[in-house]
């Protein structure tokens, strides 16, 4: 836990020097009025770029969701879209030659990207807890397993006396179902195998009750039996808190096991989002579409499984008008040369495609 708290705060540091010789927009003020007070989580025109050599790159590109309490939406795309860069922007956590140049992040009401580094430190752990797909990068190898999940406890409560911390690790151990917990606060995560490692990274995020809890592919370490539990443990405890969840994921079968919700992305924009029945019955982007056509159905034989052809763009060079026209067989001259706007189906969901008719609003 040390060694990822060090890290975040240096990485801030080092992007602030970077930030304070840009412009950037003005910021409105702490409490906006527009806001949807009955959602814990509101995204609006999020832009968060790169700057290289190579050019400008948009990985976040004008992204805008909401997440309410209780609620669990999945953010789904191919590698690259921009799934992980979306939630590092929400937190305030980008290395030195990323930035976020625009848009809102509206947490309970207040904007987060108004904020000073130091308030961010303590919105962290504290109101969003976060899980990392690779537990060994969460986790200090030197440090026994009780010491690093005590440690988050102390955050809080830092002059709690060793029996008592003791005692809330082992009860946040359980939780998590880590077998005779008691005896597994003197093992160090080596000890751990890659299921459980995860349950303890679990374990730190949730520890101090956060309102929201971001998951960026949790599962991507485990096979397919401890996945399966592991994910019904994340869920388990999102349903006991009434914590809001986004779960990072390119497996959209998780997504229809956990989520509500679902927002799907590519090239750094959001394509289409609605509730996971309405999209996984009625998709209605063709990049949707082809994902969902790509899963493997029991009971229907298949010589060959159904692909997307071609690659994702670079981010560096977007194709004019559509991002997906490249990739898509409906694409017409109107597809190549404008950006649909983000439209509102009848259905109740949300798609940008020209192809697709309801009322169009701003992406």
């Amino acid at each position: 836990m040390d060694t990822t708290d060090d890290n975040q705060v240096s990485v801030m540091g080092a992007m602030g020097d970077n930030q304070a010789s840009t412009t950037m927009p003005a910021v409105p003020a702490e409490k906006d009025p527009a806001v949807d007070h009955g959602s814990l989580l509101e995204v609006r025109d999020l832009r968060t770029y790169a700057f290289t050599k190579a050019g400008i790159v948009r990985a976040v590109d004008g992204v805008s969701f909401t997440v309410r309490a209780g609620e669990a939406m999945g953010l789904v795309g191919e590698s690259g879209c921009g799934k992980s860069m979306t939630c590092h922007s929400i937190i305030g956590l980008l290395p030195p030659a990323v930035r976020t140049i625009g848009g809102q992040v509206l947490f309970e009401g207040e904007n987060l990207l108004a904020k000073p580094q130091d308030d961010l430190v303590r919105y962290r752990g504290k109101k969003i807890g976060m899980i990392l797909q690779d537990p060994l990068m969460s986790l200090n190898p030197v440090f026994t397993i009780g010491n690093q999940v005590a440690e988050v406890l102390r955050l809080d409560e830092p002059r709690l006396g060793k029996e008592k911390v003791n005692k809330k690790v082992v009860d946040i151990l359980t939780r998590v179902k880590i077998p005779s917990a008691e005896r597994r606060l003197r093992n160090y995560p080596f000890e751990f195998s890659g299921g459980m490692r995860q349950r303890v990274v679990a374990a730190m995020a949730v520890a101090r009750s956060p309102r929201l809890l971001i998951a960026d592919e949790p599962t991507t370490a485990l096979d397919v039996t401890i996945q399966d539990q592991f994910l019904r443990l994340l869920k388990d405890m999102q349903r006991e808190s009434g914590m809001g969840l986004i779960l990072v994921t390119h497996n959209l079968g998780i997504v229809a096991e956990v989520c509500d919700s679902v927002a799907i992305m590519y090239a750094g924009r959001l394509v289409e989002s609605g509730s996971v029945m309405r999209v996984y019955n009625e998709p209605a982007h063709p990049y949707t579409r082809g994902l969902m056509d790509a899963l493997p159905r029991l009971g229907i034989r298949q010589k060959r499984l159904y692909q997307i052809e071609g690659e994702p763009p670079d981010l560096c060079g977007l194709p004019t008008g559509c991002h997906f026209h490249p990739r898509c067989t409906l694409a017409d001259d109107r597809c190549r040369q404008e950006y649909p706007p983000m439209r509102t189906l009848a259905s109740g969901g949300r798609a940008a495609c020209w192809r697709v008719e309801g009322e169009a609003s701003e992406q």
